[in-house]
């Protein structure tokens, strides 16, 4: 085992529900971290098969390991109890089938002390809206457990899944303007077999099911913390991106969900968000998210989207065409990844 010291400077913690053939995988890449006062926080959410067997033996031969048992919560419990217990400057969730690169914690922990981060965005492929972050998974949040004592009413809401990092994170970073990057934090995720039509019926209907509840936090967390008039662009993106782009837009809902989604998106941003939103602030979301905004149904809009998609493939069409007279081989490539983007 490598020399540690007392003080802890990262804990991360692994809540784990029946990962036993993945578990050694995601612990052993903490412990090859080039960091060594850090500590590894083990929650078994109720596993039945082996994992709690993989989980002690790594705690039998590391002192920085801790580990704790509860009967199957759920994913957001297993977080908020290890939180609580945390002892590092910052903290980290990795999930039990994934792991990190080597670098990780050291890179991510001198970037956040070095600029005194609240929270610190881990990945590229989480950057492409910085600074305008409006929600996270858990991979890519390293965080102050300073801040987060501040504040512990945010909490991973319990039964909530999907959608309960997006909800946490989305409110940890309303309350902070302490946010930064680091781009070459390596996480792996492990990809599983694809869903079969009965888990994503599954999953539709959890979101259904969900969203009122998203919506009732996020008006209580807002309220509770004055922050409707400072932070309603904030909200605005968060509901444009979870439950219309990534829900709405991206998953199979029937017409009739399609419907409940729009009538509960709709109620809430034209009564708690669209009145406190500035005209430029309005501007600043996608032509997409304005159309679903304006219009009177979720049939009315998907027909308004489908048309629009079509037009646009149009334009693009002819902007490609146009752009092969331009005389430098960068520049067309530019200026086609600008028009795919404004037109997609």
């Amino acid at each position: 085992m490598k020399e540690i010291t007392k003080d802890i400077k990262v804990s991360v913690i692994i809540p784990v529900f029946n990962r036993q053939e993945f578990l050694a995988e995601a612990i052993e890449s903490v412990l090859a971290q080039d960091m060594t006062e850090i500590e590894i926080i083990i929650v078994n959410d109720g596993s039945t098969d082996q994992s709690a067997k993989v989980a002690q033996e790594f705690v039998a031969k590391d002192n920085r390991m801790v580990y704790l048992e509860q009967e199957n919560q759920g994913v957001s419990v297993a977080r908020n109890k290890g939180m609580a217990l945390a002892k590092g400057e910052y903290l980290y969730f990795l999930d039990s089938d994934d792991t990190l690169g080597s670098g990780f914690l050291s890179s991510s922990y001198q970037l956040a002390t070095t600029k005194n981060l609240d929270v610190l965005v881990c990945g590229a492929y989480y950057a492409d809206r910085f600074p305008n972050v409006m929600a996270l998974p858990t991979c890519a949040q390293f965080l102050k457990k300073s801040f987060l004592d501040k504040h512990p009413d945010v909490q991973f809401l319990k039964g909530i899944q999907p959608g309960e990092d997006g909800i946490f994170s989305h409110e940890l970073l309303a309350l902070t303007d302490k946010v930064g990057l680091n781009l070459k934090a390596d996480y792996f995720y492990r990809q599983h077999e694809g869903q079969n039509t009965s888990q994503i019926k599954k999953q539709t209907e959890k979101i259904i099911q969900a969203l009122p509840i998203w919506l009732k936090e996020l008006e209580a967390f807002y309220e509770r913390n004055n922050l409707w008039d400072k932070k309603a662009l904030h909200l605005a993106r968060f509901i444009e991106h979870e439950p219309f782009e990534f829900r709405y837009m991206a998953m199979p809902f029937q017409q009739e969900q399609k419907q409940q989604l729009f009538q509960l998106i709709r109620d809430f941003m034209d009564s708690k968000v669209l009145p406190r939103l500035t005209e430029k602030d309005r501007n600043m979301l996608s032509a997409a998210f304005i159309g679903f905004l304006q219009a009177q149904s979720a049939a009315e809009f998907d027909a308004w989207y489908q048309a629009r998609k079509l037009r646009n493939r149009t334009k693009v069409k002819a902007l490609y065409l146009v752009s092969k007279l331009l005389p430098s081989r960068k520049w067309k490539k530019d200026f086609r990844a600008m028009m795919k983007k404004k037109y997609d």
